[in-house]
């Protein structure tokens, strides 16, 4: 590419983390770069189960034009729809109706990861997630209404109605279940509805909690779980949902909210890859450069990519920066080099001020890993928008959870 007189034009679907990552880590120097994402606000899927107990959105998202203010990049609001690698040319089509095409001479997919129901039968109808802050916000609204409509009814049709079953016991089910152990009692003691009628069951289908992470880890967090006042069953399978009553496999319960944490699969867009391979996860096979085996100039980076960790946000940045600085290399002919995938630490928060971090071998839990969080978070922010504008939204969350009521949507 150094012999073209044409700047590079680099395309990059996707405004996740790995997305981001790739247009910070750019120099910008001969190149034209174009981000497409169908959502025009980066949101931080970390920390959005703290839009179910109280949080404001404007703490745990922020607009892609904020990020990335002035000329650099080109920001287009569509959704990528396919690819034609002999033209170097992706289609998209424009939230108007219209659809179009955006050349590339280097294509960076980052598309992410979609919720996964499994073909179980009224799951996708009736069940809430958080995978976005429209979701979150929603699951706070149902409970919202429903503790509206508590304190007159009789204590039976309390127990179903304020009984939650958390499907899904990795760090996500795990954090809103101690997250919201504590939102849903306070909400209790506002309407005016005893907090001892409020249940919430974390269901998961393997044998421990966390499955992911060791023994002693899996021991703590259902330890401190149960301390709080959260019924774990593991080994229990989701089969069907109706509309006030859950299957699983072996039971079945009443209940009028299922939050599904359960499951996710990379983006199906990724299917619209000509001769693409998946791994027995279903992720999409790379090389050691992160580009597709057949052809360096498209990368897929993040969850839909098939290296050891993908699917956290660590990897996700770790794969962002390696591939800005790959076709940096190809752009001014030098050698890519090879990624070396790092092995990241865990931060699990349980609850108010509590939290496990899990760093190698080693495992710290209380305040400390808590604080350590909230630092890992607030670093994150700061990476990606002026300093000015992270604390001006935190004192504006402070000021809002201290004066308005756990039901107020701002």
């Amino acid at each position: 590419m150094s012999s073209h007189t044409t700047p590079a034009r680099i395309v990059i679907v996707g405004s996740g983390f790995a997305g981001i990552e790739v247009l910070k880590s750019l120099t910008g120097v001969r190149m034209e770069v174009t981000l497409v994402t169908k959502t025009p606000t980066f949101e931080y899927y970390p920390a959005l189960y703290k839009l179910v107990t109280g949080a404001l959105p404007i703490e745990v998202s922020v607009p892609v034009k904020k990020i990335f203010a002035g000329a650099f990049p080109t920001i287009v609001e569509a959704t990528y729809t396919g690819l034609d690698k002999a033209r170097q040319v992706i289609s998209v089509a424009h939230p108007d109706g219209t659809t179009g095409e955006i050349a590339y001479d280097y294509l960076v997919l980052a598309m992410g990861s979609e919720t996964n129901f499994f073909n179980i039968k009224g799951l996708p109808e009736l069940s809430h997630s958080f995978k976005s802050v429209q979701a979150a916000l929603r699951l706070k609204r149902h409970f919202c209404e429903l503790f509206s409509k508590a304190k007159d009814l009789p204590k039976e049709e309390l127990v179903s109605m304020l009984h939650v079953l958390i499907v899904g016991a990795g760090p996500s089910g795990v954090e809103l279940a101690g997250d919201l152990r504590s939102y849903l009692s306070r909400l209790a003691n506002e309407f005016s509805v005893d907090p001892s009628l409020v249940t919430i069951d974390l269901i998961e289908s393997n044998n421990r909690v966390l499955p992911t992470m060791s023994e002693k880890v899996s021991r703590i967090a259902e330890a401190r779980l149960r301390k709080m006042g959260v019924n774990i069953f593991v080994n229990r399978s989701l089969a069907q949902q109706e509309v006030e009553e859950v299957m699983l496999k072996d039971m079945t319960v009443d209940s009028h909210t299922v939050i599904w944490t359960a499951g996710t699969r990379i983006n199906t867009a990724f299917l619209t890859i000509p001769g693409v391979l998946f791994d027995e996860r279903k992720r999409v096979v790379v090389s050691s450069t992160l580009s597709l085996p057949d052809d360096n100039h498209i990368f897929v980076i993040g969850d839909g990519a098939a290296t050891p960790y993908s699917g956290l946000a660590q990897t996700a940045i770790e794969h962002g920066k390696f591939v800005a600085e790959t076709i940096e290399r190809l752009i001014n002919d030098k050698t890519p080099r090879t990624y070396t995938p790092k092995k990241p630490s865990f931060v699990v928060p349980i609850g108010i001020n509590w939290a496990i971090l899990v760093h190698n071998n080693l495992v710290f839990t209380g305040l400390i890993p808590w604080f350590l969080r909230s630092a890992v978070d607030f670093r994150y922010f700061l990476h990606i928008v002026p300093l000015g504008h992270v604390l001006a939204v935190f004192k504006k969350g402070k000021k809002y959870r201290h004066v308005r009521g756990g039901c107020s949507l701002g």
